[in-house]
C-alpha cells in the first residue's frame, strides 16, 4: 500500500530536533552540507512526522539538513511529511533507505538499526532484505554480531561509531563479562588497531586465559603487558608492537624463544639491519631452508654483497645462527603472526 505524502514548508521552529544523535561518522560535516545547501538548494528535503497535539513535527530522516539549514539561519525548510498514522516501521524504513542510498552507516547505526528492526520484522526477513542496506551481507553470523554490538556499554558504542571498533571485535568483546571488557577498554582506548590486529589480540588473550584458567581481565591487568601499553617513550605504533610481541612471547613462548635467539644471532653478525640483505628462517622455524633475500642495482654492487655474504658465512655465529633448534609443533601460531 502506497501511503500519500505531502511536500510543503515548515517553520523550522516547529521542528523538534533530536538533542544527541548518533555521531555518524560516515556522513558529510555540516559545513559541507551548508556549502551544499548554499550553491544549490535543497536537493534531498528531510521527512517529518506531525506529532500529537498537531503543533510540532518529529524528525523521521534528515536531522543534519535541518542542522545546516538551521545553521545557515533558514526560517523554513521544505520536508516531505509522512501522514500522522504512519507506522514506526514505515518511518524506520524510511530513515534506513534514505541513509543507505547517500552515506551509509557505521557500525553503531548498523547495530541499533538491525536491533530496532527485530522490533517489528523477523530475523529471516531482516537478515534477507535489510543488511544489504545496512551495507552489510546478507547472512544470520552478522545479524548475531550486530544484535550484541549493541549490548556493549556507551564508550564502546563511540569506537563503534567512529571506526576504531570491528564488528567481529565487538561481538567477542560482548561475549566477555563486564569485567574484562573494562581490562579491554585500555587498550583500544589508547592504541590504533586494525580490525585485525584486534582480533588477533582477542584470539590470544582468550587461549591464555583458557590455557591458565582464568579470566581475561587477569590476562589483561598482567603488569608487563600494562607497562607495554603505557610506555610513555614509545610511539602509539611502538607500543602496539611491544603489546603485540608480549602476547605472542607468552602463547607461543618456544617459538618467541627460538625467534629472539635468531634475531640476536643476526645482531651479532650485523646483518639484521641491512636494507640489502635480508636473511629469513624456515617457517616458524620448522623445515631446513633459509631464505636470502638480495637487492641490487649492479653487477659491482652484486659482486660486493656476494663477497659480504661469503665472508659472514665464515664466521663462527653463523654457524650458531643456523642450528637454533627449533620450537615443538605444539607451538606453532595461527594466523595473524
Amino acid at each position: 500500500m502506497t501511503i500519500p505524502i505531502r511536500v510543503q514548508e515548515v517553520p523550522l521552529a516547529q521542528i523538534d530536533l533530536p538533542e544527541a544523535a548518533p555521531e555518524m561518522a560516515a556522513a558529510p560535516d555540516l559545513d559541507r552540507l551548508k556549502a551544499s545547501l548554499l550553491a544549490v538548494g535543497l536537493i534531498n528535503p528531510p521527512w517529518l512526522k506531525l506529532q500529537p497535539g498537531g503543533r510540532r513535527f518529529g524528525v523521521v530522516t534528515g536531522n543534519r539538513r535541518l542542522q545546516a539549514a538551521a545553521g545557515l539561519g533558514w526560517q523554513e525548510i521544505t520536508v516531505r511529511l509522512a501522514p500522522s498514522n504512519a507506522s514506526e516501521l514505515y518511518c524506520l524504513l524510511v530513515h534506513l533507505v534514505d541513509n543507505a542510498f547517500t552515506r551509509g552507516f557505521n557500525l553503531r547505526e548498523q547495530a541499533e538499526l538491525a536491533v530496532r528492526l527485530l522490533d517489528h520484522i523477523d530475523a529471516e526477513t531482516v537478515t534477507a532484505n535489510y543488511l544489504p542496506y545496512l551495507g552489510l551481507p546478507p547472512s544470520r553470523p552478522h545479524l548475531s554480531r550486530l544484535i550484541k554490538t549493541a549490548r556493549l556499554e556507551a564508550p564502546w558504542q563511540e569506537l563503534a561509531a567512529s571506526g576504531r571498533l570491528g564488528l567481529t571485535a565487538a561481538a567477542r568483546l560482548a561475549d566477555w563479562d563486564e569485567a574484562s571488557r573494562a581490562a579491554a577498554w585500555p587498550f583500544w582506548d589508547s592504541l590504533r588497531l586494525s580490525q585485525s590486529k584486534q582480533e588477533e589480540l582477542l584470539d590470544q588473550v582468550a587461549i591464555l586465559a583458557r590455557r591458565e584458567g582464568i579470566s581475561p581481565a587477569a590476562v589483561l591487568a598482567r603488569g608487563e603487558l600494562r607497562r607495554a601499553l603505557t610506555e610513555p617513550d614509545r610511539t602509539p605504533q611502538e607500543r602496539v608492537q611491544a603489546v603485540r610481541r608480549h602476547l605472542y612471547a607468552q602463547v607461543y613462548p618456544r617459538l618467541s624463544a627460538a625467534r629472539e635467539a635468531f634475531e640476536t644471532a643476526l645482531a651479532r653478525l650485523g646483518w639484521k639491519r641491512s636494507p640489502r640483505l635480508r636473511l629469513h628462517p624456515p617457517e616458524v622455524f620448522e623445515g631446513p631452508d633459509f631464505q636470502l633475500e638480495i637487492k641490487f642495482q649492479d653487477a659491482p654492487e652484486l659482486r660486493q654483497l656476494l663477497a659480504e655474504i661469503a665472508h659472514l658465512t665464515q664466521a663462527e655465529e653463523f654457524d650458531g645462527l643456523t642450528r637454533i633448534p627449533p620450537p615443538s609443533r605444539s607451538s606453532k601460531p595461527g594466523p595473524g603472526f
